[in-house]
């Protein structure tokens, strides 16, 4: 229902402490598992290789429009610059691979970095930048694809060297449709079809969670049990917004008296509601008549309107003001 809040988490282990933390809080929850299977492009090849087919893709693209009779060769919404983006990361990996190579012998630990955080689940002792540790990864990957470096207990090692124009890279590929096969033996490419399948946790709440008395400490929980600052920021903006949003429905009804949900189902998709204010920062309300339908029914479970549906009018402030204790209670 709409008062309901979902929480994305890592692991099964993490959303069951935040179903133990809203449960303390008298606030029902409970853990839906999902599967996730996703399918991700990636070209392999040799440098010159890569970069000749890319470079082609590119000039091929430009033409588009301009005399030429391929304007049917690509998807319409396919927007051109991931060339220009594929062969920046081309670059940028055949630099990483290259640099490796040349500053390490057989026998060195690389990659120490992803190493610590994958495997030992420590922090690295030189901080990097999600774009460094991506690169990092890319390159251990790459390093271990072509049988030069293998995972050790006290590392990644280097095991082999090679000439870095010799090496097979891997990159993602963002065209959605693969190259075809004479396309892929004309420049000494494959392009492999990734599938990556894991389950994903999430914690859902029950719609009680309207009455949580301090979000702060709960969005600060959540980040200590690693819900990424994204889905922080949306759980709070949700948070803030039920909060909003019957606050609004409950005021309507207490200026009106009493209100039918058809009447309010009118209010709330024309954004009648709340147009008069003040400040900088004002309010306006349109809801979908199915969700005023959904919004009423939880806050009729919530206790916090009552009668029929030709006839809501708001309970009584102090049953509602007392409700999140109740259930805090049992």
């Amino acid at each position: 229902m709409v008062l309901e809040e979902r929480i994305p988490v890592e692991s099964e282990a993490e959303a069951r402490e935040i179903v133990r933390y809203l449960k303390k809080e008298g606030i029902p929850a409970r853990i839906l598992t999902k599967p996730q299977l996703t399918v991700a492009l990636i070209l392999a090849g040799r440098y010159e290789d890569l970069k000749s087919f890319l470079t082609a893709c590119q000039e091929k693209h430009q033409l588009r429009g301009v005399g030429s009779n391929d304007s049917d060769e690509y998807p319409g919404d396919f927007d051109p610059s991931v060339w220009k983006k594929t062969l920046e990361a081309l670059d940028a990996e055949q630099i990483a691979v290259t640099q490796s190579l040349k500053e390490h012998h057989p026998g060195d630990i690389i990659g120490t970095t992803v190493f610590q955080t994958i495997f030992l689940k420590t922090q690295p002792e030189n901080e990097c930048s999600s774009e460094e540790f991506a690169r990092e990864l890319a390159t251990v990957r790459t390093l271990i694809s072509n049988h030069l470096c293998e995972i050790t207990q006290q590392g990644f090692v280097l095991t082999n060297v090679a000439e870095p124009e010799d090496v097979t890279l891997y990159i993602p590929y963002e065209y959605p449709f693969p190259p075809e096969e004479e396309v892929s033996e004309r420049y000494h490419i494959t392009c492999i079809r990734h599938f990556r399948g894991e389950m994903r946790h999430v914690v859902q709440t029950g719609h009680e969670i309207l009455f949580l008395e301090d979000i702060e400490a709960f969005i600060m929980f959540l980040s200590d049990n690693g819900v990424d600052p994204q889905s922080l920021l949306k759980i709070t903006e949700g948070c803030m917004s039920r909060l909003r949003i019957t606050q609004e429905l409950i005021s309507q009804l207490f200026d009106a008296g009493e209100s039918s949900l058809e009447d309010l189902r009118l209010l709330f998709v024309d954004e009648i509601a709340a147009q008069e204010g003040q400040g900088h920062v004002q309010d306006r309300f349109g809801l979908s008549p199915e969700y005023v339908d959904n919004l009423v029914a939880d806050m009729r479970k919530l206790g916090l309107v009552k009668g029929k549906d030709t006839r809501l009018r708001p309970s009584d402030p102090s049953a509602v003001g007392s409700a999140g204790k109740r259930k805090k209670n049992r």
